[in-house]
C-alpha cells in the first residue's frame, strides 16, 4: 500500500511539473515555434497523468469525481502524433509555419473529445428526464469505448513516428549531400523521436492484453496504469530538463552574435555588399556556393555574414541565398521564350542541384508549389 502511494506521489509530481515546466516553455518560446509545440506535449501528458492520479487516489469514484471524469477530456492522446511530427519540422525548418491545411493533422482529436460530448447529451436527456439513470449502461460504455479508443490513439503515435524518422533522415541525407555540417540539433531530435519510439513500444506491450476482454480487467488489477504513467512521468522530466537547455544554449548563441559589436553603419554596408553580391554579381547561380565561398568573396569573416542575417533578416545562409534562385526562377517561369525549358532545367541554371531542395525552397518562398506557380500565371505565359 506504501508503494502503491509512493508510485501515486510520482505520477502527481510528473503531472505538477509538465504543468509548470510546459507554462514556462510556452511563455519563454515567445516567437520559437518550436518550443511552443514541445509546451503543449509536455501539458497533454501533464493532463494525463492528472487523470491517472485522480484514478489512483479514488477521487474520480464519487458522484461529483464521476461527472468532472465523464466532462472533463483528461486524457487527449491523438495530438501527441501530431505534435512530436511538427516539432520535428519545425527544428528543421524554422521557417516552417503550420497553416491552415496542417490542422487536417489534429482533427482526430474528435475520438478523444467523443465521449465527453456523448457524456454532456446523456446528462441533458436525464436532466430532461428522457431516461432513467439506473436503468442505463451509459457509464459501461464510456468505459469499453475508453479502452478500444487507445487502438487508434497507438497506431497515430506510431505513424507520426515513422513520419518523423523519414523527415529526419532525409534531412541529414541532404545536408550531407551538399557538405553541410550537421548541427547539434539533429542528434537531440534523434534521441527525442528515439525516447517516444521506446515509449511507444512499452505501450504496445501494454495494449495487446489490455485490450482482450477477458484479460482488461486482471491487467488493471494487477499492474494498473503504471507501467504506461511512469515511463510518461519520466518522459516530462527529461523534456522539460532538455527544453530548457536547448532554449538556453539557443539564447547563448544569439548573445554570441549579439556580442560581435557590429554598429548599424557596419551592418548596413555588409547587407549592402550581400545584396550586390547577389543581384550584381548572381553568386546564388553557383550550385557550390558556400558560406565560406561567399565570405572569401567579400573579405567577411562567416560568422559576421551569419550574425547580420540572423539579426537583420532573421535567415541562415541557405534560406537567404535561395530566395534570390527562387525569385529568378519565378520571372524565367513566366517569361514565354522560357517555355521550352523544363521547371527542373529551370532550376539548375539558377543555382540549385537538387531537386527536393529546389521544391523545398520555391514552397517556402513562394508558398506555391512550382507546378501551382506555373498554372496560376499560365495567362502570362
Amino acid at each position: 500500500m506504501r508503494f502503491t502511494s509512493f508510485l501515486n506521489s510520482v505520477i502527481l509530481l510528473g503531472s505538477l511539473q509538465g504543468f509548470l515546466i510546459g507554462g514556462l516553455l510556452y511563455i519563454s518560446s515567445k516567437e520559437r515555434r518550436s518550443g511552443k509545440l514541445l509546451a503543449w506535449l509536455l501539458l497533454i501528458m501533464a493532463l494525463a497523468c492528472l487523470k491517472i492520479y485522480l484514478n489512483n487516489i479514488g477521487l474520480t469514484s464519487t458522484r461529483i469525481g464521476l461527472l468532472i471524469d465523464a466532462l472533463v477530456p483528461f486524457i487527449v492522446v491523438m495530438p501527441i502524433g501530431p505534435l512530436i511530427y511538427f516539432y520535428c519540422k519545425t527544428e528543421l525548418f524554422p521557417d516552417f509555419k503550420i497553416k491552415r491545411k496542417d490542422r487536417i493533422h489534429f482533427y482526430p482529436v474528435s475520438i478523444d473529445l467523443f465521449p465527453h460530448v456523448s457524456a454532456v447529451v446523456f446528462l441533458l436527456i436525464l436532466i430532461l428526464g428522457w431516461a432513467n439513470a439506473q436503468k442505463n449502461n451509459f457509464g459501461v460504455w464510456f468505459d469499453t469505448y475508453n479502452v478500444y479508443s487507445d487502438i487508434p490513439r497507438w497506431i497515430s503515435l506510431s505513424v507520426y513516428l515513422v513520419l518523423s524518422f523519414k523527415l529526419l533522415n532525409r534531412r541529414v541525407k541532404e545536408m550531407k549531400f551538399k557538405n553541410e555540417v550537421l548541427p547539434s540539433s539533429l542528434l537531440w531530435l534523434k534521441e527525442f523521436l528515439w525516447v517516444f519510439l521506446v515509449f511507444d513500444f512499452i505501450w504496445l506491450v501494454y495494449l495487446v492484453p489490455y485490450t482482450i476482454p477477458e484479460y482488461t480487467d486482471s491487467i488493471l488489477n494487477s499492474v494498473d496504469w503504471y507501467p504506461i504513467y511512469l515511463p510518461m512521468v519520466a518522459i516530462i522530466y527529461w523534456l522539460g530538463i532538455r527544453g530548457f537547455l536547448i532554449g538556453r544554449k539557443e539564447m547563448s548563441s544569439f548573445r554570441k552574435s549579439a556580442s560581435l559589436n557590429l554598429t548599424e553603419e557596419m551592418t548596413e554596408q555588409m547587407m549592402q555588399g550581400l545584396h550586390k553580391s547577389m543581384t550584381e554579381d548572381r553568386l546564388y547561380r553557383d550550385a557550390e556556393l558556400t558560406l565560406a565561398k561567399l565570405a572569401r568573396h567579400l573579405g567577411i569573416s562567416p560568422k559576421i555574414i551569419s550574425a547580420v542575417l540572423n539579426q537583420k533578416l532573421g535567415k541562415n545562409f541557405n534560406e537567404y541565398v535561395n530566395q534570390f534562385r527562387v525569385k529568378e526562377i519565378q520571372e524565367r517561369l513566366v517569361r514565354a521564350e522560357n517555355k521550352k525549358y523544363t521547371i527542373t532545367a529551370l532550376a539548375y541554371e539558377c543555382g540549385f542541384n537538387s531537386q527536393p531542395t529546389f521544391q523545398r525552397a520555391f514552397k517556402s518562398v513562394v508558398g506555391l508549389t512550382p507546378s501551382e506557380f506555373l498554372q496560376k500565371n499560365s495567362d502570362l505565359v
